[in-house]
């Protein structure tokens, strides 16, 4: 039984109930895609693929989960036999977890018996949409961080458990190099990182004295918070405990700045260190950063070696969500197509080309399964009769392979103020979408 069975809408059991009573079963098909990039991002990072297919092997419903369902008193008692040994026996697609993809295009391509394929729809949506916008936005902060380390601070700041770890592990893949969150370094293998609070100064008679304490318990390579009463103050003081630490061959890491100017502060601390003769101590920054205001700090000179990244990070503000959907594509009957306004679906079962430029991949062809032969496309075989084609990939194999991909996307794509990222309709898909659109009375 997977503990998430019962994570669904009630309309995918109604509509399940509704296709049992009617025997409509047959195969069917549906694309799992993201309609439309928030303002200024160039692309997605696909995230969350590997819980997805974890998740689709291990369906089935428990004898709690069935004695729930026949309490609401909506089910016939032979649907909820049925749901006894429900399980999934298709095949999924899906593109590789830290892929950069385009709207539009599929992430995930679900064929199977009706009803399996149905059921996992409100899941994989809850899986993918949000662990894809954090990455991205994650990708978005440290692309612009130029080389600088950033660093996961939002478990103070998360919607609670479940996205703080989804949300640290996706910002991991896409190019931050720690978190401050412990439970996510002792499940995940991502280092931890991390210093003291205000608090720990003021419980001390001076700042000095608190600096002090804190390296006599933490000696080597450790980080002081220096901005607690005034921030020049606090990085002479730093820079006498970092002396007096040199002299038992020892070592500061690095301040950490957390109000005021920052840019301004960062040059004039970095002036402070290296009259010291400090240079290896390295300059940390935090306070509602995001990729803007990275940005803007490194073009006005700003002297920061580190970003501790939070809020806007594991919430990926002021993005609130992505409008992932689930969308039936093809069945027994061929290929099916939406219409509505603002919402129409690319029919038929699909493959995603990636072209190459010279030294940038440089579009996206979207084309049909049964005219894509030429090279690999990017959707792969991850799901045959319900099992696991593959295994489940290491947490540092997906962050390689997705900080690889992203270095390979246009560089304009890249940009905080980025542009989109191309796709193109081959000429056989676009014949199906002109077939369909005329067949159901509707202008191309």
């Amino acid at each position: 039984m997977n503990e998430r069975t019962m994570l669904t809408d009630l309309y995918q059991l109604t509509m399940n109930a509704a296709y049992f009573d009617n025997n409509r079963n047959e195969t069917a098909t549906f694309d799992l895609f993201i309609r439309k990039l928030p303002k200024d991002w160039g692309f997605f990072i696909a995230n969350g693929i590997e819980d997805a297919l974890d998740y689709i092997t291990t369906l089935g419903f428990n004898e709690e989960g069935i004695a729930y369902l026949r309490a609401q008193k909506k089910f016939k008692d032979d649907f909820l036999d049925y749901l006894k040994d429900f399980k999934f026996t298709g095949d999924v697609w899906a593109v590789k977890e830290g892929t950069p993809v385009a709207p539009n295009t599929p992430i995930l391509r679900v064929t199977a018996p009706r009803m399996e394929g149905q059921f996992i729809e409100t899941a994989l949506l809850n899986m993918i949409n949000f662990q894809t916008m954090i990455a991205t936005k994650a990708n978005r902060v440290v692309n612009a961080a130029q080389g600088a380390d950033v660093i996961d601070f939002g478990l103070r700041r998360a919607q609670e458990e479940d996205a703080a770890m989804k949300g640290a592990r996706a910002g991991y893949i896409a190019g931050c190099v720690g978190t401050s969150n412990v439970k996510v370094g002792m499940e995940y293998g991502i280092p931890i990182s991390g210093t003291h609070a205000h608090s720990f100064i003021m419980s001390f008679p001076t700042e000095l004295a608190a600096f002090r304490a804190y390296v006599k318990t933490f000696p080597d390579k450790t980080t002081l918070l220096i901005d607690t009463y005034d921030t020049i103050q606090g990085a002479k003081n730093a820079a006498i405990v970092a002396k007096e630490l040199e002299k038992e061959g020892r070592q500061l890491g690095a301040i950490r700045l957390d109000s005021g100017d920052l840019t301004d502060l960062s040059k004039r601390v970095r002036a402070i260190l290296d009259e010291q003769g400090l240079d290896d101590v390295k300059i940390t920054a935090s306070n509602d950063l995001n990729e803007y205001k990275i940005t803007e700090m490194i073009a006005n000179g700003a002297r920061i070696d580190a970003y501790g990244v939070g809020t806007e990070m594991i919430t990926a503000k002021p993005t609130a969500a992505v409008s992932g959907v689930y969308k039936l594509v093809e069945d027994d009957g061929g290929a099916k197509i939406k219409l509505a306004p603002g919402k129409k679906t690319y029919p038929g079962k699909k493959q995603i080309c990636r072209i190459h430029g010279e030294s940038f991949y440089a579009y996206d062809m979207l084309d049909l399964e049964s005219e894509h032969r030429d090279t690999q496309g990017l959707l792969g075989l991850e799901v045959q009769d319900g099992k696991r084609v593959n295994e489940r990939k290491s947490l540092d194999q997906i962050r390689e392979y997705a900080l690889r991909e992203v270095a390979k996307m246009p560089p304009e794509c890249r940009q905080v103020t980025a542009e989109e990222y191309g796709v193109r309709i081959s000429g056989d898909l676009q014949n199906l979408i002109n077939k369909l659109t005329s067949q159901f009375g509707q202008e191309v």
